[in-house]
């Protein structure tokens, strides 16, 4: 197996031998999208909301400078940081006045482990691991409110990011059954924080699930079965291949999509 370091941790052969969280939410939002990925036929762009959430995290784990000399784009053409981050340096000082969360960020940082659950390999980088003791995921949000999927419901706005999943893999990589926390920190005006303990009964649940769709979703991996299409994402959109019209009605039961 391929060791894994910070630099080859986010490659495309580290993603072929190995699962992660990333790439399970991937599969269950869109199977085909996950393979056009894996195959390199379709790179997500990167978002100024995922840029964001990377800003953050650099000033957590230590690595701020590095990431804005990788990323020239987030600035003005005067130096000055554009609007977005501006408000992400407001999101870092919220959090940082803030005892209990800051303690809760205190920890080994961008921790890589790797695995076998359901017999297969994973891979996970964990945010703040304190050994003993809990796993944290640094997480920035639009805000705490509960949020709505098509054919789900109301969901919590963990629960919409399958977050608690992401949870309970790293949770089993680790293998001590530590407890699990999110930092949530949100893009309002003014920032809200939040410190969010995953239940290890929704944990277990979770593990659960992902173990009942492993098998298929390895299978489609392996080349053995056809990826589904959610025919709602960018690359479902650009791959799309007319084959007859449809009826109006049809169009009704489109529902939006995590992108």
């Amino acid at each position: 197996m391929l060791k894994l370091t910070p630099e080859n941790y986010y490659s495309r052969e580290a993603d072929r031998e190995y699962w992660s969280a990333s790439q399970i939410k991937t599969f269950l939002e869109c199977p085909a999208r996950a393979m056009a990925e894996l195959n390199g036929d379709y790179t997500r762009p990167a978002s100024t909301a995922l840029l964001v959430g990377s800003f953050v995290d650099a000033f957590f784990e230590g690595s701020l400078t590095d990431f804005e000399e990788a990323h020239p784009e987030i600035f003005k053409r005067g130096g000055e940081l554009k609007a977005d981050f501006q408000k992400a340096l407001e999101m870092i000082d919220r959090a940082r006045q803030d005892e209990l969360f800051m303690a809760y960020m205190d920890g080994e940082k961008q921790t890589i482990m790797t695995g076998e659950i359901g017999g297969l390999p994973f891979k996970g980088k964990f945010d703040v691991y304190r050994p003993g003791e809990r796993i944290v995921d640094l997480k920035t949000a639009r805000d705490l409110q509960p949020m709505y999927k098509p054919g789900e419901g109301r969901l919590s706005f963990a629960d919409y990011w399958n977050w608690p999943l992401q949870m309970a893999i790293y949770q089993a990589l680790e293998g001590h059954r530590l407890p699990c926390y999110l930092a949530v920190i949100t893009k309002e005006d003014p920032p809200d924080i939040a410190l969010v303990e995953i239940e290890q009964e929704k944990l277990d649940a979770e593990m659960d699930y992902l173990l009942e769709k492993l098998p298929y979703f390895d299978a489609i991996k392996q080349g053995i079965v056809e990826p589904d299409r959610c025919e709602n994402c960018a690359w479902c959109r650009m791959s799309r291949k007319l084959t007859a019209p449809r009826p109006l009605e049809s169009f009704i039961e489109i529902g939006g999509n995590n992108e």
